[in-house]
């Protein structure tokens, strides 16, 4: 009785005590019996209870989630990991990112579609309920608004969330960017946020294209490769592109036969970025990589040259800011100066974690 009663209070606590008081008092007053009468306060680990279930398309629900005293205040675009046991017989932890769709002073909220094949989404839909506790981490990644004066969110499917959390959090300020919203769905009954999009056309100039239906308005027709016919002052505009991986390399295809420069492109990654080991070029000498940021150099052995550039760098003592190792979370990107680079790469942007030198003199930002 008094763990539930001490559980059905954790709104109010959060409100109103706030969470650096709720992690200074837990803190101290952590042992076996406030862990056992209450693991969503008295832990250690980062956890989200869910308070609200929400279904925005046919396939597609969002989760309220109210965040344990661990979990530390989200910038708009950035995402997080959840994990979940699967499984029917033999429990195995699953995880999976998925962006922050809304942000709001004590919740923040996950927008989940459907994955056939997808065992954590699948979980989300089929067993998540109000009440139920998440293991999740810390937000992350570097998806998120710079103060660019002119953009361009490109989205596609479930790539909406994180564009559209900036989106919000751009129409709530003074002094608003030039903003204009591509979303890529396949039906009007498809879309996610469709209302909240259609509500929002006075601030910005918002577009849906519909991939299995023809409107009457040609605005709605237009496909990922006529992105200029619809935006003319494309290439001036700073552009947040997510969604599915064929959307993205249509898209980034156009962008380069545009000559669009990539410097101004955010991309944001859900999937670890997979590296052809036959595109690695075997070096026959040292490279010599110069990081202009920290005035240094270090060198990589021609032997070594199968090593990622981050891997190289920690093998020689060097620190370079990183997060998730597989190229999703963008925290260690940086642009190349001169040089070549094989790997994860968008024109001179490059991902250190899942990048590989094809030059022997490289020089980086």
């Amino acid at each position: 009785m008094l763990s539930n009663a001490v559980k059905s209070i954790h709104p109010w606590v959060m409100q109103t005590i706030g969470r650096d008081w709720v992690e200074y008092i837990a803190s101290n007053t952590m042992n076996v019996v406030t862990q056992r009468i209450d693991p969503f306060l008295w832990t250690y680990d980062c956890k989200a209870k869910i308070i609200d279930i929400r279904q925005e398309t046919p396939d597609t629900k969002t989760f309220v989630l109210l965040p344990n005293q661990h979990f530390k205040q989200p910038l708009p675009g950035q995402h997080i990991e959840v994990s979940v046991e699967c499984g029917e017989h033999q429990k195995v932890q699953e995880s999976r990112c998925y962006s922050l769709s809304i942000i709001d002073a004590h919740t923040v909220s996950i927008t989940v579609k459907r994955n056939p094949e997808g065992k954590v989404s699948n979980w989300l839909h089929e067993r998540a309920s109000v009440g139920m506790v998440l293991n999740i981490s810390s937000p992350r990644g570097a998806f998120v608004y710079r103060g660019q004066e002119k953009l361009l969110f490109i989205s596609a499917g479930a790539g909406i969330t994180p564009c559209f959390s900036i989106l919000n959090a751009l129409e709530a300020t003074a002094k608003k960017p030039d903003i204009a919203f591509y979303y890529r769905s396949r039906t009007p009954e498809e879309t996610i946020f469709r209302a909240q999009l259609e509500g929002n056309q006075v601030n910005s100039t918002i577009d849906i294209s519909y991939s299995r239906q023809v409107e009457s308005d040609d605005r709605a027709n237009v496909l990922p490769n006529q992105l200029m016919d619809a935006y003319p002052d494309l290439k001036d505009r700073h552009i947040y592109l997510c969604g599915p991986e064929s959307f993205k390399k249509e898209v980034l295809t156009y962008l380069e036969s545009i000559e669009y420069d990539f410097d101004n492109l955010e991309v944001e990654h859900f999937v670890r970025f997979n590296h052809d080991a036959s595109e690695t070029r075997k070096l026959d000498e040292d490279v010599t990589v110069t990081l202009k940021s920290q005035n240094i150099s270090f060198v990589i052995e021609a032997e070594n040259c199968g090593q990622t550039i981050l891997e190289a760098a920690e093998n020689k003592g060097i620190h370079l800011e990183h997060g998730c190792r597989s190229g999703m979370c963008g925290t260690c990107r940086t642009n190349v100066v001169s040089g070549q680079v094989s790997g994860n790469t968008l024109g001179k942007t490059i991902y250190p974690c899942t990048a590989y030198p094809a030059s022997t003199q490289l020089v980086l930002e």
